[in-house]
């Protein structure tokens, strides 16, 4: 049974259909034509639901990127520590990113399945996702009081964004499978030990 066949509503239709497209041909190579087809629909029903192509691409990203928000926000709601919660985040983006082609391909922008501006706004938009659930794990760390309270939840969540995205890019195109897990280490005991409460 395809992804096309599942859905119910034909604006999810139209999206599962763009996303089998996007998947295996890519951005650039995909018409709104394409997905049409693939929906077993006319081009109209597409202008119906999205503006363009881009706007389809940007939704089909968006439904990807819930799917894996809806599981960093189940591990960071976890029992633990802050850092146990971070390391944990870290590892779960590494394993989904490298699994999902199309949000590695958005965040790292230029591949074969995407590239230029539309890359860039769906980059832009898995960071800000990414950081709310950060914040969010911060502003309930303070009130739990695991997390210092001194900490300020908004530009701290976008610092470790960008250290632990540093980290999953390099554990992602490293040779050393070892890597990842001693730089997750190094993240546990240097920054995630930064969030614990002072004694």
């Amino acid at each position: 049974m395809t992804s096309t066949m599942i859905e119910e509503n034909p604006r999810g239709r139209l999206l599962a259909a763009a996303e089998t497209r996007f998947r295996r041909f890519g951005y650039k190579r995909t018409t709104i034509e394409d997905i049409a087809t693939e929906a077993s629909t006319g081009k109209g029903s597409v202008y119906l639901h999205f503006e363009s192509k881009q706007d389809v691409y940007m939704a089909v990203v968006e439904r990807s990127l819930d799917r894996f928000i809806d599981s960093a926000e189940q591990v960071v709601a976890r029992p633990g520590t802050a850092p146990e919660r971070l390391r944990a985040l870290v590892e779960l983006t590494a394993d989904h990113y490298g699994h999902d082609e199309l949000l590695h391909s958005s965040l790292f922008g230029e591949t074969d399945l995407v590239g230029g501006d539309v890359a860039r706004m769906a980059a832009e938009r898995q960071r800000q996702r990414i950081r709310a659930v950060l914040e969010d794990m911060l502003t309930v760390g303070k009130s739990e009081g695991s997390v210092r309270a001194d900490i300020d939840p908004a530009p701290t969540a976008a610092v470790l964004f960008e250290i632990g995205w540093a980290i999953v890019r390099s554990g992602l195109t490293a040779t050393d499978t070892g890597q990842l897990e001693s730089w997750l280490d190094i993240l546990n005991d240097v920054v995630g030990l930064g969030l614990l409460p002072r004694a």
